[in-house]
């Protein structure tokens, strides 16, 4: 029988379709300083924490502007709030958080993103109270692929790796959900999809194709 007591999500692309919507507000940044964020150059850094793919810094180098993060940041936030007022919740996540509620699993949440960034987007949606535990950047000493916002998750959930499974969009997030151990499904976006996904246990085109409990049978007893 499943032993599986817990399910930790990732946010950015996976709760919330977030990540296009970032891409198009930096474009937009990118355009007012006067040069072109390129697709091909965003792709490759999609889930990434900012010390891997700074792009504040490759702003103030493609402009030729200083920019600072203290300066850019409130800007981002505002133009991401306007494109994000009307965006639900990625197709499939709230009825894996309902059927994990009624079958009495344990639900995290584990990010490289900040908690200022990810608490205003769930109160918009309603899904801050489905989680037992986030954990973000703000908590830990190294981003994914390292396996801290994991590891951490799991202490908080009170399971081991084998008693918990993980959701992610992105191949740096599936590294690090394999690093701590961990059984990982990948349900890439549009964006995203032709990137490496070898790694991942499982690959979905998106949650709604196949329900919790149906995921839960597909994945080996430890």
């Amino acid at each position: 029988m499943n032993q599986i007591k817990a399910i930790i999500f990732d946010f950015d692309g996976l709760i919330l379709d977030t990540e296009r919507y970032e891409f198009e507000a930096w474009r937009s940044i990118y355009k007012a300083h006067g040069v072109q964020l390129n697709l091909s150059d965003w792709i490759p850094h999609v889930g990434a924490a900012n010390e891997q793919f700074n792009v504040y810094a490759h702003l103030s180098e493609r402009s030729g502007i200083p920019v600072t993060r203290e300066e850019m940041r409130p800007r981002l936030l505002a133009l991401m709030q306007e494109m994000l007022e009307d965006v639900p919740p990625l197709p499939g996540i709230e009825e894996y958080l309902s059927t994990a509620k009624r079958l009495d699993m344990r639900i995290g949440l584990a990010s490289n993103s900040n908690l200022d960034w990810i608490l205003p987007k769930l109160d918009h949606i309603g899904l801050t109270e489905c989680f037992d535990t986030i954990v973000c950047r703000d908590d830990v000493s190294a981003p994914k692929p390292d396996p801290a916002v994991y590891l951490t998750s799991l202490q908080n959930l009170g399971v081991t790796a084998k008693q918990a499974f993980a959701v992610e969009d992105s191949p740096t997030g599936v590294q690090a959900a394999k690093n701590a151990g961990l059984f990982c499904v990948a349900v890439p976006r549009p964006m995203t999809k032709d990137l490496d996904y070898d790694h991942a246990d499982m690959r979905l085109e998106s949650l709604a194709d196949m329900p919790l409990a149906k995921l839960l049978d597909a994945i080996p007893s430890p």
